[in-house]
């Protein structure tokens, strides 16, 4: 295992030395070149607009997340402190739902043997691999539960699904209509997938093929 220490990304504004132009780009770098990503954040100032950017650039680049919140040992009321970062996440980084979210104290090294578990299980969560015939069985169960809706006055059918690739995990669907399947749906497909085989803290690609199932021959 290799870790690398980048430092954190300051507002635009104040990034006017060409050190700290550096250090911004290392920081790109490192992020795109990670296998899994662990934010580190302070207790008492949780998920500020840097915070976020790097969040998102962590999922734009198919990675893996754990956040660290540091310095939990300052913070007075920790329910509310957790509360408030579970909510943050949910509405400012809806794209990768259940992030896992260790509190530490670097200071007394607490906790730090749960992160290095949480980095772990992510890494195996980011590279899976979901065998067709379980995957086809659930996305049947999702479509008898909630039918993609109708376009043009037609049932838009999904026919069928497979694994591509991992690292980050991505899906192929066959559809008879691509360009009409709305996101909403996509989104139903994505959470219930993340919550029936543990998807939580890595992003997902769900991409889109018009026809019918490549595997069976026509007769």
């Amino acid at each position: 295992m290799k870790l690398v220490d980048t430092a954190g990304l300051r507002r635009r504004a104040r990034v006017d030395h060409k050190l700290e132009k550096l250090s911004v780009a290392d920081t790109n770098r490192a992020i795109r070149f990670a296998q899994v990503v662990v934010l580190v954040l302070d207790g008492d100032s949780m998920l500020e607009r840097q915070d976020l950017t790097i969040g998102r650039r962590v999922i734009e680049e198919g990675r893996a997340l754990v956040i660290a919140a540091n310095k939990w040992d300052a913070v007075d009321n920790q329910a509310e402190a957790r509360q408030r970062l579970h909510d943050r996440l949910e509405t400012s980084l809806p794209q990768i739902k259940g992030v896992p979210v260790i509190h530490t104290s670097g200071l007394h090294g607490r906790n730090l043997d749960k992160l290095l578990d949480a980095v772990f299980s992510s890494y195996e969560v980011w590279n899976i691999r979901i065998p067709t015939s379980p995957l086809n069985a659930w996305l049947m169960a999702m479509i008898e539960a909630h039918p993609p809706p109708l376009a043009r006055g037609r049932r838009i059918r999904i026919r069928y699904m497979t694994q591509i690739k991992a690292r980050p995990p991505t899906f192929v669907l066959w559809v008879s209509q691509p360009s009409e399947l709305p996101d909403a749906y996509l989104r139903y497909l994505e959470n219930g997938m993340r919550e029936h085989f543990k998807l939580d803290g890595v992003p997902l690609r769900l991409q889109m093929r018009k026809g019918r199932n490549p595997y069976v021959k026509e007769t």
